[in-house]
C-alpha cells in the first residue's frame, strides 16, 4: 500500500469560530470566505442568528450584517462547542439582556469557571450549574469595568473571551498569561482596528468597536496534523498539503516532529490576516521526544498524534505538562492512552499526558471515538498503519464531522 495524494483540508476552525463573532459585532458589513462548514462552527452562526445578526450567502462566502445584539426568545444551543460556549459567554456579558447557553452532554462537564471568574471580576452577571462551574449558564449583561488579570492556565478561549468583553469595558483590561496561546483573536482584531499592545506574555486590550473587513480562512493546521502524521509513520508516503494556516502559535507540532527527524518542508505562500503554505510530508525515521509544558498550549489539539508517532519513532517518547487534555470533547489522556493500548501500544498513563515505548507495530481492535473527533481520526490513521492496513469500524466515527466532515473520504483517496 502506497500512500500519495495533493489534499486540502478543511477551513480552520478556530479562525471561523472567531470570523463570525468578530463580523457580528463591527461597524459595517463584512466578508468571509471559506468558512468551515462544520457542527461547531454552525452552532456560532446560529446563535448569531438568534440574537439578530443577519447572513447572506454560504459557507465560500458569506456576509454578515452586523446590528445591536438582541436578547433572543430561547436558549442557545452550543452542542458540542467549547469555543462557541466560552467565547459567547466573555461577549454576553457585556450586552444588554438575558442570555442562556446550554451543551451536549459531553460540552456540559467541560469546566466554565476558568471563563466566568475573570468575567466576574469585571462585574459580570452570571449563574451557572454546579456553582457557576459548567453548562448550562444564564448570562444578564451589562456594563463591565477594565481589571488587571493573571489566569493560571494558558488558553486561548479565556483569553479571547475576556477581550470579547474588554472590548465593552468602561477601561482597558490587561491579561496575563503563564505560556503565549494560541492568537487568532489579536491577530484578527488587531487587523480590524482594535488597538491591542503586547509584550510577552501580556496583552493590553482597549475598549473599542470593530472595523468591518474581509477574512479568508486558510485550511485548518489540526485537521492537517492527521496528515502530517500519517505520512511520516507510513513507510510508504509522500503527501502534500494545500494553504495551510502557518501561524507561529499553531505550528509548535511541526517543530516537534523536525526533533523527532521527519521528513517535512514547508512553502510559505503567503500572509494576510494569518500566514499560510504548503506542507509537503514523506516517510520518515523518527526518533523519541519529550514535550514539557511550555510546549503544550501551542500544540493542545495535536498531542494524541504524538502518542501514535511515540508508537513508529524509535526509544521514548514522553508528554507532561499537559493535564488540560483531560477537559477536552474526551479526557483525551484517558482515550488516547487506552484506545492504542488495545492496538499493542506500550503506553503508560500520567496525571498530565502519557509515555510511549516506540514498538513500531500495532494490529487492528475494536476501537472506540469516546465521542471525540479528533480520537475518531487519529485511530483512523493508527489503524492504516497496522500490518493488516485497513480501517475497522470505529465506534463514534461520525464525530469527525465536528471539524473534519469528509475525513474518511480524503482518507481514502490518498491510500493507493
Amino acid at each position: 500500500m502506497k500512500i500519495r495524494g495533493i489534499i486540502t483540508v478543511p477551513p480552520d476552525k478556530s479562525i471561523s469560530h472567531r470570523a463570525i463573532i468578530f463580523s457580528s459585532i463591527a461597524d459595517k458589513s463584512s466578508h468571509i470566505y471559506n468558512l468551515l462548514e462544520g457542527d461547531d462552527v454552525i452552532r456560532t452562526l446560529n446563535i448569531m442568528k438568534s440574537c439578530g445578526i443577519r447572513f447572506e450567502g454560504d459557507f465560500k462566502h458569506l456576509q454578515v450584517h452586523p446590528t445591536t445584539i438582541k436578547e433572543p426568545l430561547q436558549p442557545l444551543y452550543c452542542g458540542n462547542s467549547g469555543t462557541s460556549a466560552r467565547l459567547l459567554t466573555g461577549l454576553f456579558s457585556s450586552q444588554k439582556g438575558l442570555f442562556v447557553l446550554y451543551g451536549d452532554e459531553s460540552l456540559s462537564r467541560r469546566p466554565m469557571r476558568r471563563v466566568t471568574e475573570p468575567l466576574l471580576q469585571m462585574g459580570a452577571n452570571i449563574l451557572g450549574r454546579n456553582k457557576g462551574k459548567n453548562l448550562p449558564i444564564a448570562i444578564m449583561g451589562k456594563k463591565l469595568k477594565g481589571i488587571e488579570y493573571s489566569s493560571h492556565i494558558a488558553s486561548a478561549q479565556v483569553k479571547s473571551a475576556v477581550i470579547l468583553a474588554s472590548l465593552f469595558a468602561n477601561s482597558p483590561t490587561i491579561y496575563t498569561e503563564p505560556f503565549k496561546s494560541r492568537d487568532h483573536t489579536e491577530r484578527m482584531l488587531t487587523y480590524m482596528g482594535i488597538k491591542i499592545k503586547i509584550k510577552g506574555n501580556t496583552i493590553k486590550v482597549f475598549p473599542g468597536k470593530p472595523s468591518a473587513t474581509e477574512f479568508f480562512i486558510p485550511g485548518d493546521f489540526s485537521s492537517a496534523a492527521f496528515f502530517i502524521t500519517f505520512g511520516v509513520i507510513h513507510p510508504d508516503a509522500e503527501l502534500t498539503i494545500k494553504d495551510i494556516g502557518l501561524n507561529p502559535t499553531r505550528t509548535q507540532f511541526l517543530h516537534t516532529l523536525q526533533k523527532m527527524g521527519a521528513n517535512i518542508e514547508l512553502i510559505p505562500k503567503g500572509s494576510d490576516i494569518e500566514p499560510y503554505g504548503d506542507i509537503k510530508v514523506y516517510s520518515s525515521q523518527l526518533k523519541g521526544v519529550e514535550i514539557t509544558s511550555s510546549e503544550v498550549p501551542r500544540m493542545i489539539d495535536e498531542l494524541p498524534l504524538i502518542a501514535l508517532l511515540g508508537v513508529f519513532a524509535n526509544g521514548i517518547t514522553a508528554v507532561r505538562g499537559a493535564k488540560e487534555l483531560r477537559y477536552k470533547e474526551s479526557d483525551r489522556i484517558s482515550s488516547t492512552v487506552s484506545e492504542l493500548k488495545k492496538m499493542g501500544a506500550e503506553i503508560q498513563e500520567l496525571p498530565d499526558g502519557f509515555v510511549v515505548k516506540g514498538t513500531g507495530r500495532l494490529h487492528l481492535s475494536e476501537l472506540n471515538s469516546h465521542k471525540d473527533h479528533r480520537i475518531a481520526m487519529m485511530l483512523a490513521i493508527a489503524s492504516l498503519c497496522t500490518e493488516e492496513g485497513k480501517i475497522p469500524t470505529i465506534q463514534g466515527e461520525e464525530w469527525v464531522k465536528i471539524s473534519y466532515p469528509n475525513f474518511f473520504e480524503t482518507l481514502k483517496g490518498v491510500v493507493k
